[in-house]
């Protein structure tokens, strides 16, 4: 091996790093069970405090918790744990760099929400909003009046709110059509003459396309926040969305993002001077308490009162303090600036009546997005505030679809980061003519009422580029120009509620699979050194470096690891320890022939060098084109298959062999056997090609038998695939650790022609209330009713375990599985096959190849599909076709793949070599030559899989049953399909 010193420093550094990049997720971890510990002493210390107090205590988060529920422990405790690591946030946590506990979080290794849970979101589309953003004037009383008399009406007692409108405006305007309230030059469809019901239909058809609008741009906003497998639902009958987030750290900020309209706009403003004289008013008012009058007229803008300077206003005087004693003055542009803890005090004096009637009409205050330097010298930041002059229309002169896109850059006089837009042709005539009408003034750059950047005009900009320079940090930046390219929501949307939500194969699972995969590992360390003696150990070494580069690399990467990735892994496993076979059955083929340890160990290497690389291109390839076009599970499955496939390769081919030369060159004996397994399958002379036909009829009766029960039985969609009927359900008991022991009671009553309906539950905000999904009767839309009953009657087989029950809400909800989702893996499977087929027509060069691995994958499938068809509601684990079993499916074909090209690979080598030899033995003799690499990678990677089956929790048994039927017909094909094929579709290859 050359260059022995290049690789043992590349093996040290990769070694060092990737531990390095999993102690964050060590200190995080360990930080995370101090503030547990610490929050269960807070929680005793208010529990106590409660008792004087009729069990009520006050949580930091601004709440009030009952101590006399059940569940109170379990909110106070959350309450405190996100206090704690809030003020833990700045903290100098990690030993070496000093990282704060925010930078240790943000680079430990992400889970998905199937495996830790996340943050749950429900999202409501403002209805009243969207119409009042069609409103020609929303200051006209002609409006104004009946929106809010009609808002009034909806928020009070509920109903349905644009009819409340047109039936106010009936009321209020004497039957004035509605369509003379719109402005009709921006609707397509509506015009003066348009009757009431025109209008009403235009706005039912809106709001009712913005569900789906507001969907895809969720879903665009949530892949720039790095979440893998988010579930986004739909609720069209109450026009909400419910989305669930694994992995969310930063709760505030995600949730601030979702419901953002995310529509720049570029606003005129008010110089100080301008509105000096009703500052003046405003901060005399201020300072005595509020007046509230309907009758208060507006100051005109024009008011012939001597301007002041509003550095001169704080000499008023009054009662309490006014709004010259909290703003400063800022110059010549901005009102002035606000220290953090005045900020709230000058907002609550904004918002009074008697002070808004002062103003303009048309002016609206706003903030800087983030806290400003004061000036160069002073270290000190405060919040800008400006006066923004809104058109009477509400609308600005340029906004967001005025943007074509956006990125991050620098300015290059002060080294700022910024945003940099890229306008359209129409937007740039806008820009162009809004900045000549602006010089020497400010525009304010706006977004959800916040102002980004505030420039002075120098002359008009005519290019239509622009630049939004603030106070941006590099992820400022990027969130910002993210949302923007995201796209702005077509109606606006508030957050109804938000509440963190358990992992969706539960708790229990989590613990039985991880205990269930290191005895399943300690197994396979075992069984290698028992097959292999000193050799395996060297493959053990090897193995245990690949998942340490594998989990490294996740880390490093950023990447969310959930129940597919972990499919991902279990495949790289197999990959991994195929390779090392592959090396070791050479080596001992060379040993064999009679050559020394050291010509062995070189022979063996180089010989299966073609083979690993092969297995792991095509599977590299498959996985490439997966991660580009999937999405959710597929795409998670993809990267740590990705990430998988190097380091599988790096350790067997490098780490192994610089273990085996370093043991040499120390004069160290290696063996790669014992008596018991040294002449394993030696002289195995078994006639695979002439049983094919056997094989083919019973290949032939299992996949016409599994396509039968695919067309009669079918699969069984989980819910998130077909929707259902969801139900909120509150538990005496705590039911985080019996979700499958409801699941089990739920089963037997929510039966429908014979087939046990999907059903799927996970905590949601504690662990005593349960979010339960059904798709039980979800084509009859009257069977509510019947399924609030079906679901009474399996609550109340569970109360000997969970107590008492009160069923607290009930919806239908949508699909979770996108049809976005569906059709990216059509087209990311289709493809896979199609550059599988190329890639091994490339390297064997006969078609036959590629048919043969094809056909003897699409056998495989079927097989597996055929089998969850066949056996759901038999076999007593859940068998629903879900995201997770997508994973075993991506798993089974690149198992399959994987094997039937290593046995392609020594066929194809034999032919090349034994010419004297006909087709059929030389084929005989590469079957029985690799068979004992076939028995012993499928051993295995079967043994890991079936102790995590025997071990694991019950959620994750169907998914592992998907890929132990995976790995047995791979097996089968590959030696009894793929290879048979290969004859028959040749005129060439004879048996």
């Amino acid at each position: 091996m050359r260059n022995k010193g290049f690789f043992w420093f590349l093996t040290i550094l990769l070694t060092v790093v990737c531990i390095y990049q999993l102690s964050f997720t060590w200190f995080s971890s360990s930080i995370e069970d101090k503030a547990s510990k610490e929050a269960n002493e807070r929680v005793a210390e208010l529990k106590k405090e409660a008792e004087a107090n009729d069990n009520i205590g006050y949580l930091p988060n601004n709440t009030i918790v009952d101590f006399s529920q059940p569940e109170a422990e379990e909110l106070a405790k959350a309450a405190f744990v996100n206090q704690i690591l809030k003020e833990k946030s700045e903290t100098k946590v990690y030993p070496i760099l000093g990282s704060t506990f925010s930078e240790v979080k943000k680079r430990s290794l992400a889970f998905g929400l199937d495996l830790v849970g996340g943050m749950s979101v429900t999202l409501e589309i403002s209805i009243p909003e969207l119409v009042k953003s069609f409103a020609r004037n929303p200051r006209d009383l002609q409006f104004k009046k009946p929106f809010e008399s009609a808002y009034s009406i909806y928020t009070s007692k509920g109903g349905d709110f644009i009819t409340l409108f047109r039936e106010e405006n009936k009321k209020m305007n004497n039957g004035e059509p509605l369509v003379r309230l719109l402005s009709t030059t921006e609707i397509e469809g509506l015009g003066m003459k348009s009757s009431d019901d025109d209008v009403e239909d235009f706005l039912r058809k809106i709001a009712s396309s913005s569900m789906d609008g507001v969907e895809q741009i969720m879903n665009r906003r949530i892949n720039q926040f790095g979440v893998a497998q988010p579930n986004i639902q739909k609720d069209p009958s109450n026009n909400r969305l419910y989305i669930e987030l694994p992995g969310v750290q930063d709760e505030a900020t995600v949730a601030a993002k979702l419901q953002s309209t995310a529509n720049l706009q570029f606003f005129e403003t008010y110089f100080p001077t301008e509105i000096a004289n009703q500052w003046q008013q405003a901060t005399m008012t201020s300072r005595q308490k509020e007046v509230k009058s309907e009758d208060l007229a507006p100051a005109d803008s024009t008011d012939t009162l001597k301007p002041a300077s509003l550095s001169t206003l704080s000499d008023l005087g009054g009662s309490q303090k006014g709004l010259a004693d909290y703003v400063k003055s800022a110059g010549n542009y901005a009102l002035g600036f606000v220290s953090p803890e005045d900020k709230s005090a000058v907002d609550a004096i904004l918002n009074r009546s008697d002070i808004m009637s002062i103003f303009p009409e048309d002016l609206k205050f706003m903030w800087s997005a983030d806290l400003e330097n004061i000036d160069t010298k002073s270290k000190e930041k405060a919040y800008m505030l400006y006066a923004v002059r809104v058109p009477e229309s509400g609308k600005a002169k340029v906004g967001g679809k005025d943007i074509k896109t956006a990125s991050t850059g620098y300015d290059q006089t002060n080294g700022k980061i910024t945003v940099d837009l890229s306008m359209t042709e129409e937007g740039a005539d806008k820009w162009a003519m809004m900045t000549s009408d602006n010089v020497d003034r400010i525009v304010a750059i706006t977004m959800d009422d916040v102002v980004y950047s505030a420039p002075r005009v120098i002359n008009a900009i005519t290019g239509g580029n622009t630049q939004i320079s603030g106070s941006f940090t590099i992820d400022d930046a990027k969130d910002l120009a993210g949302l923007l390219n995201g796209g702005a929501l077509p109606a606006p949307c508030v957050i109804k509620e938000q509440t963190k939500v358990g992992p969706t194969i539960g708790a229990e699972n989590i613990r039985a699979g991880l205990i269930s995969f290191i005895i399943a590992f300690i197994v396979v360390f075992l069984y290698m050194f028992f097959y292999y003696g000193k050799a395996g150990i060297i493959a053990d070494i090897a193995l245990f470096a690949n998942i340490l580069f594998i989990f490294g690399s996740l880390a490093s990467f950023g990447a969310v690891l959930t129940l597919a990735g972990i499919a991902g892994i279990v495949l790289t496993i197999g990959m991994a320890v195929d390779a090392n076979v592959l090396v070791f059955e050479r080596i001992r083929e060379e040993q064999a022939a009679g050559k020394d340890v050291a010509s062995a160990v070189s022979e063996g290497f180089s010989k299966a060098l073609s083979s690993i690389i092969d297995a792991n291109v095509t599977t590299l390839l498959t996985a490439i084109v997966l991660k580009i076009f999937g999405s959710g599970p597929i795409e998670s499955f993809a990267t740590t298959l990705i990430i998988g496939i190097f380091t599988s390769v790096f350790a067997a081919l490098v780490i192994s062999r610089l273990i085996m030369e370093w043991m040499l060159s120390k004069g160290m004996n290696i063996d790669f056997g014992n008596k018991m397994t040294q002449n394993a399958f030696k002289g195995f002379n078994f006639d695979w090609v002439g049983k094919r036909k056997l094989y083919y009829v019973i290949s032939g009766v299992l996949v016409a038998g599994g396509l039968i029960s695919l067309l009669t039985k079918g699969l069984n969609p989980s819910v998130e695939f077909s929707g259902g009927r969801t139900f909120g359900v509150k538990f005496e008991n705590a039911a985080g650790s019996e979700l499958n022991y409801l699941k089990d009671q739920l089963s037997t009553v929510f039966v429908e022609n014979g087939k046990v309906a999907s059903i799927d539950a996970k905590t949601k905000s504690n662990n005593y209330f349960v979010e339960i999904i059904t798709n039980y009767k979800l084509a009859d839309e009257t069977a509510g009713n019947e399924v609030t009953e079906k679901l009474k009657e399996g609550l109340n087989k569970a109360k000997n375990k969970l107590g008492a029950y009160e069923i607290q809400e009930s919806r239908s909800v949508s699909a979770s599985v996108s049809d976005e989702l569906i059709s990216g893996s059509m087209i990311a499977i289709i493809l896979s096959l199609i550059i599988i087929f190329a890639y091994i027509l490339m390297r064997f060069g006969k078609w036959q190849y590629s048919m043969g691995a094809i056909l003897a994958m699409m056998h495989d499938v079927i097989l597996v599909l055929s089998a969850f068809a066949i056996f759901h509601g038999i076999l007593p684990f859940n068998m629903d076709v879900d995201q997770a079993f997508i994973a075993a499916i991506l798993t089974v074909i690149g198992y399959s793949i994987n094997d039937t090209v290593i046995v392609y690979d020594r066929i194809r080598e034999n032919l090349n070599l034994h010419k004297h030899l006909s087709h059929g033995e030389q084929i005989n003799n590469s079957l029985n030559s690799t068979l004992s690499r076939t028995i012993n990678t499928s051993m295995t990677t079967f043994i890991v899989l079936l102790i995590i089956f025997i071990l694991g929790g019950a959620a994750i048994k169907g998914f592992i049953f998907a890929l132990m039927i995976g790995v047995g017909v791979g097996t089968y094909s590959s030696l009894c399909i793929a290879t048979p094929l290969l004859i028959d579709l040749s005129r060439k290859i004879k048996a």
